[in-house]
C-alpha cells in the first residue's frame, strides 16, 4: 500500500496526471511499459529534465517582486494557475516565471491592466489553437501503424517545431501591423492638415464667413487669435501649423487630441451636451471646450466640427467610435439650432470633407 501510494503521490506531484489516469494505470500493466509512459508524459507535457515545484505566496512575492494584490490580480485574470491547501496559496514554478515577465512590463512602465489585457489576448487565442491542434493530431494516432513510442517521439517534435512556429509568426505579424499602424499614423495626420481648408470652403458655401475665415488662415498656417479657437486647430492638427515633428511626437500628439476630442463640451448656456442615447455628457477640466459665453454661434459650428471631424477620422487602434458617434449627434443639434431649415443638408457637406 506504501508503494501505490508513493506511486500516486509521484504521478500527481512530477506529472500532473488526474486520478482518472493514475487510477486506469494503476489497474494495467502500463507503468512497466517504458514506451507507454513515454507517451503519456508526451501527452501530459513532463519535463523528464526537471523536478516541478511548488511555492507560497510569500515566496512568490519575494521571487518575483510583485505584490500580494498584482499576484491576485493575475490569479483573478485566470493566468496563474493558484492552489489552495489549508487556506494557504500555492504557485508552480510556471506560475512563477510568469510573474517575473509581468515584473519585466512593469519595469519598462507597461502598466499591470495592459498585460494583464495582451496576456488574456494571447491566451485565449493559444486556448483555441492547442484544442484544434490535438483535435488533427487525434487523427494521427488513430491510423492502424501507429505505436505508443512513434507517438512520444511525434508529439514531442509537433510541440518543439510549434513553439518555434508561434515565435516566427508572432515576430512577424507584430512587424507587419506595427508598420500598418505607422502607416495609418502619417495617413490620418496628413488627413487633419487637410481639412482646414476644405472646411473652410463648405462653411463660406452656407455664409459661415467667421468660420470660414479660420479655416482659411488655419490652412495657410496662421492660427486666429482667440485662445480657445488656437487651441482647438493645434489639437485637431496634432501640431503647430506647419510644423513638422518626428513620430513619437505625432504619437503623443494624437493621443493628447484623443483626450481633448473624446470630452462633449459644455454649452456657454449651462445646458450640458448629450450623448447619441439622449443621456447626459459632463465635460472635464482637461477635455474640450467650447466656445465661451461672448463668442459667436459660428464658433461652437467650428468647435462641434472640428471634434466630430477629428473623432471620425481618428485610425481604430485610437478607439473613437462611441466618442465620434456621440460628436455626430451633437454637430447635428447644433447645426438644426443654427440652421434648422438646411441642416441635414450642411451636415452632409461637413462630413464629405474627410470622405
Amino acid at each position: 500500500c506504501i508503494e501505490t501510494v508513493n506511486v500516486i503521490h509521484m504521478l500527481q506531484k512530477e506529472r500532473y496526471y488526474p486520478l482518472s489516469v493514475i487510477r486506469d494505470l494503476l489497474e494495467t500493466d502500463t507503468l512497466r511499459k517504458p514506451p507507454e509512459m513515454a507517451l503519456l508524459d508526451a501527452i501530459h507535457k513532463v519535463d523528464e529534465n526537471t523536478e516541478p515545484q511548488v511555492f507560497t505566496a510569500r515566496e512568490a512575492v519575494r521571487l518575483t517582486g510583485l505584490e500580494r494584490d498584482q499576484i491576485d490580480a493575475l490569479s483573478e485574470a485566470g493566468l496563474i494557475s493558484t492552489t489552495r491547501k489549508k487556506r494557504r496559496e500555492f504557485y508552480t514554478e510556471d506560475d512563477i516565471v510568469f510573474m517575473k515577465l509581468v515584473r519585466r512590463r512593469l519595469e519598462a512602465g507597461i502598466p499591470l491592466d495592459q498585460s494583464i489585457a495582451a496576456f488574456r489576448i494571447y491566451d485565449r487565442a493559444l486556448r483555441n489553437a492547442a484544442r484544434d491542434d490535438i483535435d488533427t493530431f487525434v487523427e494521427l494516432i488513430m491510423q492502424p501503424d501507429f505505436s505508443a513510442q512513434a507517438g512520444a517521439h511525434m508529439i514531442r517534435v509537433s510541440d518543439q517545431t510549434l513553439d518555434q512556429f508561434i515565435i516566427l509568426r508572432r515576430k512577424e505579424y507584430n512587424r507587419s501591423y506595427g508598420k500598418s499602424y505607422v502607416e495609418k499614423l502619417y495617413r490620418f495626420l496628413l488627413q487633419c492638415a487637410g481639412v482646414p481648408e476644405k472646411l473652410g470652403k463648405a462653411y463660406r458655401k452656407y455664409g459661415f464667413t467667421e468660420a470660414a475665415s479660420i479655416c482659411s488662415d488655419a490652412a495657410a498656417g496662421v492660427l486666429p487669435d482667440d485662445e480657445n479657437a488656437a487651441e482647438q486647430i493645434r489639437m485637431f492638427l496634432g501640431s503647430e501649423t506647419g510644423q513638422k515633428s518626428d513620430l513619437i511626437t505625432k504619437i503623443i500628439a494624437c493621443q493628447r487630441s484623443r483626450e481633448y476630442f473624446s470630452t462633449a463640451p459644455a454649452r456657454s448656456d449651462g445646458s450640458t451636451s448629450v450623448h447619441s442615447d439622449g443621456s447626459p455628457s459632463a465635460c472635464n477640466e482637461i477635455g474640450f471646450r467650447s466656445a465661451g459665453t461672448g463668442d459667436s454661434l459660428e464658433m461652437r459650428l467650428l468647435t462641434d466640427s472640428l471634434r466630430c471631424l477629428w473623432l471620425t477620422m481618428a485610425p481604430d487602434a485610437l478607439q473613437c467610435d462611441d466618442a465620434a458617434r456621440e460628436a455626430r449627434t451633437i454637430l447635428m443639434q447644433t447645426l438644426k439650432e443654427i440652421r434648422p431649415d438646411k441642416s441635414e443638408q450642411i451636415y452632409r457637406d461637413i462630413i464629405k470633407v474627410i470622405k
